[in-house]
């Protein structure tokens, strides 16, 4: 349907989706992909934490409570906190 004159005044205000606060970085698949091959090599790092003996441990300032807790952290842990 016409809206009966040439200037028209109806208007579609279309919203637009920004990222939220800290994954700005989803935006370049570059910088996205760098971050998953760090996720896992520092998941692969924080289970070999659970190979090393207690003299080892302490060697790096680390209990065997702590290496167990670093290594129970979620993949996803590290790459969230990241920030460009």
């Amino acid at each position: 349907m016409s809206c009966g004159s040439t200037a028209c005044t109806t208007r579609y205000d279309i919203p637009v989706l920004k990222p939220a606060a800290g994954f700005e970085w989803l935006r370049q698949p570059s910088v996205w992909l760098a971050k998953i091959i760090d996720g896992c090599e520092r998941s692969h790092q924080r289970r070999q934490l659970l190979e090393l003996d207690d003299h080892l441990l302490a060697d790096i300032g680390l209990s065997r409570e702590q290496a167990v807790e670093e290594a129970c952290k979620s993949f996803w842990f590290g790459i969230t906190m990241w920030r460009l």
